[in-house]
């Protein structure tokens, strides 16, 4: 999976060398050399090769994007990175607590599965974008009247010895 890289550790009017960049941004080497080819502004009259920290940090700044916000009908599509809305306008929501619950629904261009917690004072503004389907919640392991035993599992012979 991707790491994400922080400009938190960069100071903006410090310079920087590869390797120190490296440090504060969290990153390999090879990620900062990386950056400098596709377009990362440096010094390169001298060596070492010299990072200008406001250069890092609008750069990493730029390559992180907008914060994308989903609206109230509309789940995070990890698949497809962006909101989405349901697919056929139908949303399942399973409760939580007296106060909120997850929704869960499928992404209409890929189909992935999608959830996304709401609160309970948003569900009548919901149900008016998409058809809300109130399923039981699921019961917690020690919540449970017969656990599981695990009686399918082969048992070994008793030896009697």
């Amino acid at each position: 999976m991707a790491r994400r890289s922080s400009s938190r550790g960069v100071k903006l009017h410090w310079n920087y060398s590869v390797e120190e960049a490296a440090r504060a941004t969290g990153n390999c080497k090879g990620t900062v050399r990386r950056w400098l080819k596709d377009g990362l502004p440096a010094i390169t009259d001298q060596k070492p090769l010299l990072i200008l920290g406001g250069d890092l940090i609008d750069f990493l700044n730029a390559k992180r994007g907008r914060k994308q916000k989903c609206r109230l009908h509309e789940c995070f599509c990890f698949s497809c990175r962006e909101p989405r809305a349901p697919a056929f306008g139908e949303v399942e929501l399973f409760m939580l607590s007296s106060s909120s619950g997850n929704l869960r629904a499928l992404c209409e261009q890929c189909t992935t599965v999608m959830h996304k917690r709401i609160s309970v004072s948003k569900i009548t503004a919901l149900e008016a974008r998409a058809n809300v389907t109130i399923r039981q919640g699921f019961e917690d392991i020690g919540d449970s009247r017969k656990p599981c035993l695990n009686d399918h599992l082969p048992k070994e012979a008793k030896s009697h010895a």
